[in-house]
């Protein structure tokens, strides 16, 4: 039985953290097109504005977390990766997040078009998967209630 749940409990913390590329992220966001709005977020640890609002984000999951899909990539540098899972345990993420692998430029072009590469990024994908809202830099808790609730009420 031990050995059952350590296996199982290991297993969990691995999803906490998964490489993921691109296409992989874009697929994830279409998956639930017609289904519910999306919320990604693209954050490090190195990013300290990323860290202030990475709380604001984890209150909306808890207050509408059935009502979207939140999509945490961190772009934590490979050496950051252990860090990255710490953090993301510290703030109660007990959900897949994913972490950004391959070319940086083919990353940043293949999830927007207005991307420059800065973090966060937070971009918010409407039911049917089209962009409602998409931001550079560190937004307030207001910011991401009003942005999030948009896409909730147009339902």
């Amino acid at each position: 039985m031990l050995v059952l749940l350590t296996g199982c409990s290991s297993q969990k913390s691995d999803q906490v953290l998964v490489d993921a590329t691109a296409d992989e992220i874009v697929s994830k966001i279409r998956s639930y097109q017609g289904d519910k709005p999306v919320l990604v977020n693209l954050w490090a640890t190195w990013c300290v504005p990323c860290i202030e609002e990475f709380p604001y984000i984890m209150e909306m999951k808890r207050k509408y977390g059935e009502e979207f899909e939140l999509i945490f990539v961190s772009g934590d540098f490979p050496e950051a990766k252990e860090e990255a899972k710490t953090f993301l345990k510290s703030q109660d993420v007990n959900f897949t997040t994913y972490y950004k692998v391959g070319n940086d430029n083919e990353f940043i072009t293949t999830l927007s078009d207005t991307w420059s590469g800065a973090l966060p990024f937070t971009v918010i994908y409407d039911r049917n998967g089209n962009i409602s809202s998409e931001w550079e830099g560190k937004a307030e808790l207001e910011t991401f209630e009003t942005e999030l609730l948009k896409v909730i009420k147009a339902g």
